[in-house]
């Protein structure tokens, strides 16, 4: 499926520049978009969705915007023996930072897709300017049991905000684009390493993955953090609230222009 027909079947208007691919690391080629000029921002999906979870956030950002599929999502390689975890999702990402010659970027991510942003950012600090996340999720196993498509439903319609129902479109598309094993992926993706870009963290207050205990020790990871509530916000936090996301990374990239001139 083409990167246009991608989009209109999710339900999305197509994007603004047209389907790339990324050079192979461990087998690996991640499909991404790119539109715009400027300062570097790199936006990652979660586990339950794809890249474009980031259309409503991409066209409203002032910059170079790079949107890619994860390992094993949608029009990205997807080996089913290969290897998917954070640590090789960060080592792809990493490599299309250079291979652009994007950094030092904004990088933005929500849910696996933050855990690996933060894995950058704690390994690769000379790459990352700033960081825009959610808090990383722990999913239950429980709750993706079942056929991809019915685990899709479940977890788009609970873990949202009430109110919010994604399309049977939607559903669809995503159904087809996901790996099963990026829905419970768990990771500790800064180790023993510490984030020094400034780093703002979006907690959406009804995301039933975030627990008040996450935020515990926060400086011990972080040399400069902020925490922004999101209220009345489920998990899909760049779905249910684009707005939170285009705000705090356009406010990221405007601090970082000012403070290195990047």
């Amino acid at each position: 499926m083409t990167t246009v027909s991608c989009h209109l079947a999710a339900g999305l208007p197509p994007p603004i520049a047209g389907p790339a691919v990324s050079r192979p690391v461990d087998g690996f080629r991640l499909a991404y978009d790119r539109s715009g000029t400027g300062p570097g921002i790199v936006l990652l999906h979660g586990g339950h969705g794809d890249r474009t979870d980031w259309a409503d956030v991409a066209v409203r950002l002032e910059g170079t915007v790079v949107t890619p599929d994860l390992r094993g999502v949608g029009e990205s390689d997807r080996w089913p023996g290969g290897d998917v975890s954070v640590s090789a999702q960060a080592a792809s990402v990493t490599s299309l930072i250079d291979e652009l010659r994007l950094g030092p970027v904004v990088l933005g991510g929500h849910g696996i897709g933050a855990a690996v942003a933060l894995r950058v950012a704690a390994r690769s600090p000379g790459r990352v300017a700033g960081l825009v996340v959610t808090p990383p999720p722990e999913v239950p196993t429980r709750s993706v049991t079942g056929t991809g498509r019915n685990a899709l439903q479940r977890v788009w319609t609970t873990w949202s905000a009430p109110g919010y129902t994604p399309s049977r479109l939607r559903l669809d598309h995503l159904a087809q684009q996901h790996d099963r094993r990026l829905l419970t992926m768990s990771s500790d993706p800064i180790g023993r390493h510490v984030v020094a870009a400034p780093t703002t963290i979006l907690w959406p207050d009804l995301d039933p993955l975030v627990p008040d205990s996450w935020f515990d020790g926060l400086g011990e990871w972080f040399r400069r953090v902020t925490v922004r509530r999101v209220p009345g916000v489920g998990h899909f936090l760049p779905v249910e609230a684009p707005m939170a996301f285009v705000e705090a990374l356009q406010r990221t990239v405007q601090e970082r222009t000012q403070q290195r001139g990047f």
